[in-house]
């Protein structure tokens, strides 16, 4: 329930979505979307492309999950925050085990300045405390 729907509904397609990093990665998720009657209508997109947007239960591919790597693209702390942003009601997250280990393992190249605050969230900062949020209210793994 909420103030749109105060004696509730049933849940459409088009009050989902399912954000990710990469545009080839939701071209793909949407191709299927579309050729499953039942999900024919949820938005599967990019984090950028999605902003702005709302929907009442989002589905997040994590930018790290099955990464080798964390980049610069991946760690940014706005992608992140643009992804697990765009629910009203619910944001399922779904990523594979690992992601810590490559945050553990990401060298910094970034200078520290003692005593200057950052200007911009920090992007590995920002998804050690994702990291560390779901890690306490897991569900699921598999």
């Amino acid at each position: 329930m909420c103030e749109n729907h105060p004696s509730g509904r049933r849940l459409q397609p088009a009050d989902i979505s399912i954000g990710t990093a990469h545009r080839e990665q939701a071209r793909h998720i949407q191709q299927f979307l579309n050729h499953t009657p039942h999900t024919r209508g949820v938005r599967a997109d990019t984090a950028n492309r999605l902003q702005g947007r709302e929907f009442a239960v989002t589905i997040v591919l994590h930018p790290l999950s099955g990464r080798r790597d964390a980049s610069a693209f991946h760690l940014e702390a706005g992608r992140l925050c643009m992804l697990a942003s765009r629910h009203r009601h619910a944001c399922i997250v779904v990523a594979r085990a690992g992601i810590a280990d490559l945050l553990d393992s990401h060298p910094s190249n970034d200078p520290v300045h003692l005593g200057v605050p950052a200007k911009f969230p920090d992007g590995w900062e920002a998804h050690q405390h994702v990291l560390d949020h779901l890690s306490r209210h897991r569900v699921r793994t598999a």
